[in-house]
């Protein structure tokens, strides 16, 4: 028999849905609340690291610094068109 698992203190991010994930599958299945979780961390360090990465590669065509929002799923930002003029 478990014992009974609870969530308490943590810094997961608050746009992951860990309190639904929790009463749906920490009960009865702790590895598969941990393997949900993961994939929900992971999606959102990929998109994360994206960001960073087209920032670094696109530097020169970017104006400005890009914002998203704090899933890093949507994504704003000015660019230029290198040999054109700028207006």
């Amino acid at each position: 028999e478990f014992p009974e698992f609870r969530v308490r203190r943590h810094s997961i991010p608050p746009f992951i849905p860990l309190e639904r994930l929790a009463r749906q599958f920490l009960p009865q299945q702790p590895r598969e609340f941990l393997g949900i979780l993961f994939q929900h961390l992971n999606a959102f360090v990929g998109r994360r690291h994206q960001l960073e990465e087209f920032q670094e590669q696109f530097s020169e065509w970017l104006r400005g610094a890009p914002s998203s929002n704090s899933l890093c799923n949507l994504l704003r930002f000015r660019y230029r068109i290198p040999g054109k003029s700028e207006i």
